[in-house]
């Protein structure tokens, strides 16, 4: 691989120098052009009869190059459906709520004047109640109406428009559950928002000490998921990390993270396409350009360059047939042992999960129907045999190779022959 020595001391600049703008400089043609192959996948993921997705939108806004005109487009469309999802009355998280009101600052507009199809809506006053009403949750049900990795996100959109936050009392173990353990991304998200609300004049000594002690607490969690292949988590909770110890540098010794390895580990990955989903490329190219989503405030748009041209999808020239495999599928009701029933499906090698499930209804719908959503990431289950999730319940389908939950959903994972893959349906 082409020498990292450049790109590593730009990085080391970038935790060093709060704001930096871009690592770009200290890159290689070959690694830019990785960085402009992510950007690629985002652009070419926008569809103009489809709402953008927000976080597409917010790490194309971060990065150096732009796509003036595909950003424009992306920006009315969600104003579009801000508007009509709040004129509706439709589904709209705290979350969801909190990237709109980034990615819309990071375009330079005013997220607390919204205008679009002829009405005006204020997303920072909507977020600030959804946000109160998650705080309710959590004093009363000990959990927020959605999670806390929403929570985070809600806490950097407030805290970059400048709103008075009053933080929940247990985020230092929020990232944390007996279902899944330690969360990478939970933590990280949080990590953002609270340097962001560290640093503000209207918090008393001892609220700055306290969310300092989070921090640090939170910070080491995240050093201790630090693998010795330089991943932080897995590779799809890398980018997230990455940008929680640029913005909390002060908060642990630089020694306790090899960012070279880490890096390096990134690049790799993306030669071997495991970022080609969209949803995970906006996650990581921002901290390969030294920028978090902290960033998003002081942008200045009449600077940017309409520099990144989409470019099609290069055609493939055909190839022989590879074959087939053979996997083995089970569903399994966990929580109240409904149902447990295995199936062998063959498919053609390359198929994703998403094929193997569709095989398997094929051949026996009355054991193996399934109904997904389409999410940020892609096609979500939300119901096998007629068991669906619940968000009310904490209850999903926990998607599993052997005993070893999936970082890659249905749509994106390509199993191997022979393999065991596993639908449980569990708590979280």
């Amino acid at each position: 691989m082409a020498p990292v020595k450049a790109l590593l001391a730009t990085l080391l600049l970038a935790l060093g120098l709060p704001g930096l703008k871009s690592v770009k400089s200290g890159m290689n043609d070959a690694q830019d052009s990785q960085l402009k192959s992510l950007l690629q996948v985002m652009l070419r993921s926008w569809d103009a009869t489809v709402t953008p997705n927000p976080s597409i939108l917010l790490a194309l806004r971060l990065a150096t190059y732009h796509n003036l005109k595909v950003e424009k487009a992306m920006v009315l469309k969600l104003k579009e459906d801000a508007v009509q999802r709040i004129k509706n009355n439709k589904d709209f998280s705290s979350g969801l709520v909190a990237l709109y009101v980034l990615a819309l600052q990071a375009s330079c507009q005013n997220p607390q004047q919204v205008r679009a199809l002829n009405s005006k809506i204020n997303l920072v006053n909507i977020l600030k109640k959804k946000y109160q009403e998650e705080l309710r949750n959590i004093d009363v049900n000990h959990q927020p109406l959605s999670n806390y990795y929403q929570i985070g996100l809600d806490i950097i959109a407030l805290c970059l428009q400048d709103v008075p936050i009053k933080l929940p009392a247990d985020l230092e173990t929020s990232s944390t559950d007996l279902a899944h353990g330690f969360s990478v991304d939970t933590a990280a998200v949080e990590v953002l928002g609270l340097t962001c609300v560290v640093k503000r004049k209207d918090i008393t000594a001892e609220e700055r000490k306290a969310i300092t002690q989070t921090l640090r607490s939170l910070v080491q969690k995240i050093l201790d998921q630090y693998q010795s292949n330089g991943e932080i988590g897995n590779i799809y909770s890398t980018g997230l990390a990455m940008q929680a110890l640029f913005a909390a540098k002060n908060y642990y010794i630089n020694s306790k993270w090899n960012s070279k390895k880490t890096l390096a580990a990134v690049l790799k990955a993306i030669q071997e396409g495991k970022f080609n989903n969209p949803m995970s490329a906006s996650q990581i190219t921002p901290s390969l350009e030294g920028r978090t989503y902290l960033n998003a405030k002081g942008l200045k748009c009449s600077a940017d360059k309409d520099n990144l041209p989409i470019i099609p999808t290069p055609a493939t020239p055909p190839v022989p047939i590879p074959g087939d495999i053979t996997v083995n599928y089970r569903v399994i009701d966990s929580l109240t042992q409904a149902f447990d029933t295995s199936i062998s499906v063959t498919v053609p090698m390359g198929s994703t999960l998403l094929d193997v499930m569709n095989q398997a209804q094929e051949i026996d719908p009355g054991h193996f129907s399934f109904v997904t959503e389409q999410t940020s990431w892609g096609p979500s289950i939300v119901s096998i045999n007629g068991l669906a999730a619940s968000n009310s319940e904490r209850t999903y389908w926990q998607l599993l190779s052997g005993t070893t939950p999936l970082i890659q959903g249905a749509g994106d994972y390509k199993p191997s022959n022979g393999e065991n893959l596993v639908a449980k349906f569990t708590n979280w």
